[in-house]
């Protein structure tokens, strides 16, 4: 059960890595003569320095080393917990992961995140996307969970 895990788990984590990151390859050829869409939704590249809807902006490299602890975290809770996770939990950690991991790939190799969803004034990517399902989903699962063990 653990090696399954840990294949599922690295499996998404670099699925999810290679979709994000073909993504902003194909979007920045597309958006070469400027952005798309109308106020509502559209297309536009944004260099996001900052973390989720710019916080912290300006600080990439404070960011660099925040989204590795983050992610050691993560990393340390599967190790301790492996035996518990179920393929549920392990879909919902890879979006985290693969989401994080991208999104530092951008932080080191283009200096700032590489958004461009734009929704209304919130301009974001895949891999911002796959963090906020994937700890949707482990909220949600630790719920359904917790209310498994009271009812017990």
């Amino acid at each position: 059960m653990k090696n399954k895990i840990i294949k599922l788990l690295i499996i998404v984590v670099i699925l999810l890595i290679i979709i994000d990151q073909a993504s902003k390859i194909i979007i920045s050829n597309i958006l070469k003569n400027g952005p798309i869409g109308n106020e509502t939704f559209g297309f536009e590249i944004i260099s996001n320095t900052g973390m989720a809807l710019g916080f912290n902006d300006g600080n990439n490299n404070k960011n660099i080393v925040v989204t590795i602890f983050i992610l050691l975290i993560i990393a340390t809770f599967i190790k301790n917990q492996i035996e518990r996770i179920d393929n549920k939990t392990a879909i919902a950690l890879s979006l985290t992961i693969a989401g994080g991991v991208s999104n530092l790939i951008d932080r080191i190799v283009r200096k700032g995140v590489f958004d461009f969803i734009r929704i209304y004034k919130i301009t974001f990517n895949l891999a911002d996307a796959f963090v906020v399902i994937g700890w949707i989903l482990l909220i949600i699962l630790l719920i359904k969970y917790s209310k498994k063990k009271i009812e017990v």
